[in-house]
């Protein structure tokens, strides 16, 4: 087995093809194909499959998936013995979008001005994906909105309470009960799966008997032009409509609504990466703001 073969399957599962894997390395789509059957051959099982001319890991791929991660990571450990810098290698990390355009740039400028032989990979999904995606191995660091968590094997640091706020577009004169009451004001929002989204709709419900007529969008981008085109309320971390509250682009209302949402960050308890994953989480709680 070879770093280079390795180096060959993990293009092709970023770029999600044998022939933009082989443009990306510089090799000819032939070369890719041997390379992967040379790996195959030494596995013994396939790595790939097609269904419906969409690439696919078989189970021995998917096995491999995380273990080629952690090679390629020492592997690129090993070729910078000799930098100043000590930390270097490949840094996977989960977040949902709401803490990507919060605080996660700011986290990252600083990771990467001090370790700037890191890759960092960044990628944005729900919260119970994200710490799935950090239990099966496919992330290194999985960030959270979600209450208080319950014992996990995981590592959690606990980064704080996150202010929600209920908007509406700054035309609308409206308090929460009107709101709540007006059966043609929708509830603008992201995924079922949203942390927030629940707490709303479970407080709406348990406190005040009422279900809203949901619109689902899933970014946040889109969902602030919604609302302050007037169609409807939203319920959102008030951090990602700062700007828009500043400018009087959408008002916030007043409402009961009991806020439990917290921000996460999750890593495994140990791993070979533990230098790299201590790296940022000290570089992470030195530079969060709530």
């Amino acid at each position: 087995m070879e770093i280079r073969q390795l180096t060959t399957f993990k293009t092709i599962l970023d770029t999600g093809s044998f022939t933009k894997a082989a443009k990306t390395l510089g090799y000819t789509q032939s070369t890719v194909s041997a390379q992967v059957k040379a790996l195959e051959q030494e596995l013994s099982g396939s790595l790939f499959k097609y269904e419906r001319r969409q690439l696919f890991l078989t189970d021995t791929g998917k096995r491999l998936r995380p273990l080629a991660d952690q090679l390629l990571a020492d592997f690129q450990q090993v070729k910078h013995l000799t930098d100043q810098s000590p930390v270097a290698g490949t840094l996977r990390i989960a977040a949902p979008e709401s803490l990507t355009v919060t605080h996660l740039p700011a986290i990252i400028k600083a990771f990467r001005k001090q370790y700037p032989d890191v890759d960092l990979q960044i990628a944005n999904a729900t919260c119970s994906y994200n710490q799935q995606q950090l239990q099966d191995g496919e992330a290194d660091i999985a960030f959270m909105m979600w209450p208080s968590l319950t014992a996990t094997a995981l590592v959690e640091h606990d980064l704080g309470e996150q202010s929600l706020t209920l908007v509406t577009a700054a035309d609308k004169h409206k308090t929460f009960t009107q709101l709540i009451s007006d059966r043609h004001e929708p509830f603008i929002i992201n995924e079922p799966d949203c942390s927030y989204r629940n707490q709303f709709e479970r407080s709406l419900w348990g406190e005040f008997h009422r279900r809203p007529q949901i619109m689902e969008l899933w970014s946040i981008a889109a969902i602030k032009e919604m609302v302050e085109s007037g169609i409807g309320y939203s319920y959102l971390p008030t951090l990602t409509i700062k700007k828009e509250l500043a400018s009087g682009q959408l008002i916030a209302i007043d409402n009961p609504i009991h806020n439990e949402i917290r921000a996460h960050m999750l890593t495994h308890k140990q791993t070979r990466q533990q230098s790299l994953i201590d790296a940022f989480v000290d570089i992470t709680l030195s530079n969060w703001r709530n």
